[in-house]
């Protein structure tokens, strides 16, 4: 075993690069890592056996963090948190809110339709894309990005994506990721309860180019 420090590490993607005793780099990938309650970050101190990758490159294999602690097994991640502790949060019920907001602007035909299907389609992939995020955050695998799954929400998935935070137990404990999400819903039910008000229509936002063209002119 050698030891090293990490000296370059891209959450994102789940890779980065071990400074290794020896003198040399090693890369290292998120599966090479042992399991760990938080993720790795630059300056870890680790041990580690050298190998040779794929493409020649040293590579870092059974990867150990030192002072990190162990993580839960899968099946005390899938339970989630004990009985005691678990309790409805916010995301269901504005989930919910924003679904009868759709509804409701659908029946007063101020919606639409082309856009309620973007919010089921939409809503779908994103209950999709957070529980498959979830089982790779697990595994150690691969994730999906913060931004694409933000973007996704902000483009008509943000019902689905309330739904998937809330059953799956993701992205609910990271504050900034919570207040970003917030912020999304707000965009929404702004968006729809002015559309089920009357208060705007979807045709004047379709004018809207053509209004503005000759002011900039």
């Amino acid at each position: 075993m050698l030891s090293g420090e990490l000296v370059q590490w891209n959450d994102e993607r789940g890779f980065g690069f071990i400074a290794g005793g020896d003198g040399r780099r090693y890369f290292v990938h998120i599966s090479s890592i042992g399991r760990i309650a938080n993720r790795p970050r630059v300056g870890d101190s680790v041990t580690f056996l050298a190998g040779i990758g794929r493409d020649g490159r040293p590579d870092a294999k059974n990867v150990s963090i030192r002072g990190a602690n162990p993580r839960a097994g899968r099946d005390v991640l899938q339970r989630g948190l004990p009985a005691e502790r678990r309790r409805l949060d916010w995301r269901l019920p504005v989930a919910l809110l924003l679904a009868g907001l759709v509804l409701l602007a659908g029946l007063l035909d101020t919606l639409p339709l082309a856009i309620a299907v973007a919010y089921a389609v939409m809503g779908l992939l994103s209950l999709w894309l957070y529980r498959s995020d979830k089982i790779f955050a697990e595994a150690g695998q691969w994730r999906t990005s913060e931004v694409t799954l933000l973007g996704i929400d902000l483009c008509f998935g943000i019902i689905g994506g309330l739904i998937g935070q809330s059953l799956f137990h993701h992205k609910t404990r990271k504050s900034s990721y919570a207040a970003t999400t917030a912020l999304i819903v707000s965009v929404h039910l702004l968006w729809l309860g002015a559309l089920a008000s009357g208060l705007i229509h979807v045709e004047d936002l379709l004018d809207l180019p053509a209004v503005l063209m000759p002011i900039s002119g």
